[in-house]
C-alpha cells in the first residue's frame, strides 16, 4: 500500500528535521525522527514516550516492532543512566524482551526502574527492568523487557555530551537545514528515505530501512541489513534495538510455521558498525507448537556482533 503524497511530504520535513536536530551532540537521528520524549526521569524510575504516526506506523496504525525495541533499550538505558554522569556513554550488554500479543497502535510509553551501578565488577554493571503500554501510561501491555549496561570509555575521538533531558542540547532549537546544505552521510540518509517512500510494504516506511534482506536456507535462515546514519546511535554504531529487531526478522524467516514470537534476550557482543550486518539464523528446536532460533549478527569482517536466542508459537484458537 503506498503513503498518499501529502503523507509522505510530512515524512520528508520529519527527515530533513531529524538530520537537521542530529548535527547537535547527544541525541541522535532516530530519537529525533521517533520525537522521543522524557516526562520522568528520576533515579525511582523513569518514562519515555513516543506518539507513533505514518513515519514508523503501518497502514493500520501498528508500531514497527523496531520502534518498540528501540525504546525499550533507550528507557532501560535511561533507567541505569539516571545513576551516572550525563556526559557518560553507556552500553547494552544484555536485552531481553517478551511480547503479549497486543497491538502496539497508540502512544508507546516505556516504564523503567534501575538498580544503579554495581562496583561488583571492574566495569560496574547495572540492571533495569520496565514494560512498555501502548495507548498511554495505562493502556495495553506490550512488551516486558529487562536488560544489563555497563559505562565503557567513549571511542577515540569521540566526545559525549548528555541528552536534552539530562541537559543537554535540544538538536530541535538548531535551524532547519537546506538540502543543499546537507554532508555526505545526510543526504544518503535523505535518499535511503526516498526510497523507502517508494518501495514501503503495507505503508510502513521504516521496514525497507530497518529489516533485513532475508532468505530461507537449510536449517535456518540469512539476513543483510544496510548500515547507515537512519539506524545508528551517538557514537556512529547501529543502535541497539535496531540490531536486535534485525536479527529477530532474520529468525522469523527461519520459521515461518511458527508466526508467532514470544520473547527473545540478546548479547551484545561488539559494536554493529560498517556498510552492512549480516545475519545468520539456526534453528534449535521446531515442534508442533513451539520453536526455538539462535540468531547471529556479523560485520563484515564476519566479527560477531549480536547472539539472540528467541521463541516462536503458533498461534492458539480464540473462542
Amino acid at each position: 500500500m503506498s503513503i498518499d503524497p501529502q503523507t509522505q511530504a510530512v515524512i520528508r520535513q520529519k527527515v530533513l528535521r531529524a538530520v537537521s536536530s542530529n548535527r547537535a551532540p547527544g541525541m541522535h537521528f532516530l530519537g529525533y525522527y521517533l520525537d522521543l520524549a522524557a516526562p520522568c526521569f528520576e533515579k525511582s524510575g523513569v518514562e519515555f514516550v513516543i506518539e507513533p504516526g505514518p513515519h514508523c506506523t503501518n497502514a493500520h496504525g501498528v508500531a514497527n516492532r523496531a520502534v518498540l525495541i528501540y525504546l525499550a533499550d533507550i528507557a532501560l538505558a535511561g533507567a541505569n543512566r539516571v545513576f551516572s554522569d550525563p556526559n557518560a556513554r553507556t552500553a547494552t550488554l544484555m536485552l531481553r524482551t517478551e511480547f503479549t500479543g497486543e497491538p502496539a497502535i497508540g502512544k508507546l510509553t516505556a516504564i523503567c526502574q534501575g538498580s544503579g551501578f554495581s562496583p561488583r565488577t571492574a566495569l560496574p554493571e547495572s540492571f533495569a527492568r520496565g514494560r512498555l503500554m501502548a495507548g498511554g501510561a495505562n493502556g495495553r501491555e506490550v512488551m516486558r523487557m529487562s536488560g544489563t549496561w555497563v559505562a565503557p570509555p567513549a571511542p577515540p575521538g569521540r566526545v559525549m555530551s548528555g541528552l536534552p533531558w539530562e541537559g543537554g542540547e535540544n538538536g530541535n532549537q538548531r535551524p532547519l537545514l537546506k538540502k543543499s546544505e546537507l554532508e555526505a552521510l545526510e543526504k544518503e540518509t535523505v535518499r535511503r528515505f526516498e526510497n523507502a517512500l517508494r518501495t514501503t510494504p503495507n505503508g510502513d516506511v521504516l521496514a525497507p530501512l530497518c529489516d533485513p534482506v532475508v532468505k530461507r536456507i537449510t536449517n535456518g535462515a540469512t539476513g543483510k541489513l544496510a548500515v547507515g546514519l537512519h539506524i545508528g546511535n551517538r557514537v556512529g554504531h547501529v543502535q541497539g534495538g535496531f540490531l536486535m529487531h534485525a536479527a529477530l526478522v532474520t529468525a522469523e524467516a527461519a520459521v515461518p510455521q511458527h508466526p508467532l514470537l514470544t520473547g527473545a534476550s540478546a548479547w551484545y557482543i561488539s559494536p554493529g558498525e560498517g556498510k552492512a550486518i549480516t545475519a545468520r539464523a539456526t534453528l534449535l528446536q521446531s515442534g508442533r507448537n513451539v520453536a526455538v532460533v539462535r540468531t547471529e549478527l556479523f560485520n563484515a569482517d564476519r566479527r560477531l556482533v549480536l547472539e539472540v536466542v528467541s521463541n516462536h508459537a503458533v498461534a492458539g484458537r480464540v473462542g
